[in-house]
């Protein structure tokens, strides 16, 4: 439900989320498949989102955006929140502050990302700014890349000529657990029968 706060203003809050006047628009793309939730430029709004749907943000979002499934986020105003994706992507051209991603496809950061961490899935690629921790299975710093923080990678990683980063790298290694066979238990009787132990102690 939005509300309009005052009359002249594009202040909205969201609780769950609708088309309001022009503010945002649902529309499909040529194919007639895929709908996209477009946040108009100038748009302003304080809540959590949900999305079924591929998210284009051009104006300001203070809250969590979240996809259940695999929609796709694409950041090109500002938001100041944490992002999460089931399964889609999330790409930032404008500018994340105070949040994590956590995508379970690809990173994009194409503008700047000033949060705690970041968490992708399969690829992160960073040809922006950028402040904190990333963790993905693929890292690829492009050379117009500035920002510092923590690199964490499973497989690959690479930093091109002209990146200004100041980083810590380190890779993940996933232990070998060996499952080895366990041997066959029995039930030994450590007890000696009553008599026994009578005929041991007077026996000579």
């Amino acid at each position: 439900m939005f509300k309009k706060r005052e009359a002249g203003t594009e202040d909205i809050k969201i609780n769950n989320y609708e088309k309001v006047n022009d503010y945002e628009k649902d529309y499909v793309k040529e194919d007639g498949k895929q709908k996209i939730n477009n946040i108009l430029k100038g748009s302003k709004l304080a809540g959590d989102i949900n999305i079924s749907y591929d998210l284009e943000l051009s104006g300001e979002v203070e809250g969590n955006i979240v996809s259940e499934q695999n929609s796709n986020i694409v950041i090109k105003g500002v938001c100041k929140g944490n992002i999460k994706t089931k399964e889609g992507s999330v790409n930032i051209e404008g500018e994340l502050n105070s949040g994590d991603i956590i995508a379970g496809g690809d990173v994009k950061i194409t503008g700047k990302f000033n949060g705690g961490k970041v968490e992708a899935k399969s690829r992160i690629y960073v040809n922006g700014e950028f402040n904190g921790r990333l963790e993905s299975n693929e890292i690829e710093v492009g050379p117009k890349a500035q920002g510092r923080g923590e690199l964490i990678y499973k497989e690959h990683i690479s930093i091109a000529k002209g990146a200004k980063v100041e980083v810590q790298i380190s890779q993940i290694k996933e232990e070998l657990k060996a499952v080895k066979k366990s041997p066959e238990m029995k039930v030994v009787n450590l007890d000696l029968p009553a008599k026994g132990a009578g005929e041991l102690k007077g026996s000579r």
